[in-house]
């Protein structure tokens, strides 16, 4: 599968390693690709139009300032699964959308007819880049509402070490995003090396 990087970031180059890591064909979607910055990125780095046109699925890195623009210079994504792993947080730590709406909710506004699934989204770089814990794999929540394109996230999250958690339909992004500022507020103290966990009976 052809996956496309919306945005050259650290969470952006972190996930884009693990998918090539695994099989997948990654390219990095930038405003500006002959900018040198991007000159040492791990694959392809094309416009956002062109990374988007070549891929199948697409995740969303960008920075939630700048990911109104990002989707608007990525086209049309109709059809295509649209992997969101931002968080619409504002100044001051506070998110910008609370408990009757989400950014998930607002980035399907911005692309109609992408299929959206948010995921990624509630734990740091350093569990993507190696979610195998001692005890066990990291939970990676997510939700959305086209079933198929819930189990092709599912599939990839497993793939590099996750134990996927689908928690039903996108409005329910309106707990996860939340979850990544426990997830933030918690790293004060515990270090960023850990991650959601489930216990069972």
């Amino acid at each position: 599968m052809t996956i496309a990087i919306l945005g050259a970031g650290r969470v952006g180059t972190t996930l884009g390693r693990r998918f090539a890591a695994v099989g997948h064909t990654v390219v990095y979607g930038v405003r500006s690709p002959a900018d040198p910055k991007h000159t040492d990125m791990p694959g392809p780095v094309l416009s956002l139009a062109d990374a988007a046109q070549q891929a199948e699925m697409l995740v969303l890195t960008s920075a939630w300032v700048g990911a109104e623009e990002t989707l608007r210079a990525a086209g049309s994504l109709n059809g295509k699964v649209l992997v969101d792993a931002t968080n619409p947080i504002g100044p001051g730590m506070v998110l910008t959308h609370g408990t009757t709406d989400s950014g998930a909710e607002q980035v399907a506004r911005w692309a109609p007819g992408a299929r959206v699934v948010k995921a990624f989204n509630s734990i740091g770089m350093e569990v993507m880049a190696n979610p195998v814990f001692a005890n066990g794999s990291s939970v990676l929540w997510l939700c959305g509402d086209d079933a198929a394109a819930c189990d092709t996230v599912s599939a990839l999250a497993q793939s590099i070490g996750f134990e996927p958690v689908r928690l039903g339909p996108l409005v329910r992004a309106r707990f996860l995003e939340p979850a990544a500022l426990v997830w933030i507020t918690a790293s004060a103290s515990l270090g960023r090396e850990f991650s959601w966990g489930i216990l069972r009976r």
